[in-house]
């Protein structure tokens, strides 16, 4: 039985290894799996949602958050969800079930599932937001949820999102290159995976990760860790 701080010291190496096999493109990547049965996604709760992972709103503050302004729409552009089967305990409330998670970052929906053994398919569809219907000026109208397990995810070295996390989704590889093309210039080197290996990287480097992994494996008491 590993003591805390050898625990703390596996996440913190994970921390470190993810980026080097997201620049590498991967490796050891297993066979993607049968198609499952979709679960349908659920209502997102705009108003008062908060990330499962991270804690903080799935919809852009209006004004200064915490000392900075956002520009509109900034959040949802990377809105991510996992949408149950069967209802399960909340959380942060066993009293309570819910039917989804809802998760203000890419990283944040693999990083949670990662860390509480949630699989794609297994009485679960995980869902990300399709960047290429995405429009600042209707962010939470214009959302499009697509299969995380079918979107082509683009990483871009200086693109800002939410929680540092470096990742959109597209609906399809075409959309994801236009993209890139576009932005070339300004985001640096650039890659593109698959939900399988987004999942085979787990955990995703974005902000707080060795903090925000140990408190879900409850290592550590509840906080605020969310930064971007």
């Amino acid at each position: 039985m590993r003591n805390r701080r050898e625990v703390l010291k596996a996440l913190g190496g994970l921390a470190l290894v993810a980026p080097v096999l997201a620049q590498q493109g991967g490796m050891g990547a297993s066979p993607a799996p049968v198609e499952p049965v979709r679960v349908a996604a659920k209502p997102i709760p705009w108003e008062n949602g908060a990330c499962a992972f991270c804690g903080m709103p799935i919809k852009t503050p209006e004004g200064q958050w915490r000392g900075r302004t956002f520009p509109k729409g900034f959040f949802e552009q990377t809105y991510s969800q996992i949408a149950f089967e069967k209802p399960r305990p909340a959380p942060h409330d066993p009293k309570q079930v819910v039917e989804a998670l809802h998760f203000e970052s890419i990283a944040c929906m693999v990083n949670y599932a990662w860390v509480h053994g949630i699989r794609d398919g297994e009485g679960a569809t995980f869902y990300v937001t399709d960047r290429g219907a995405y429009d600042p000026a209707r962010p939470q109208e214009i959302v499009r949820l697509i299969p995380a397990r079918q979107a082509t995810y683009y990483w871009g070295e200086k693109m800002m999102v939410v929680m540092n996390a470096h990742l959109l989704a597209f609906a399809s590889a075409k959309a994801a290159q236009e993209f890139a093309e576009r932005n070339k210039a300004q985001h640096g080197r650039q890659r593109f995976y698959s939900f399988q290996t987004l999942w085979d990287l787990a955990p995703l480097p974005e902000m707080n990760l060795v903090a925000l992994l140990a408190q879900h494996a409850g290592l550590l008491g509840g906080g605020d860790h969310g930064s971007h």
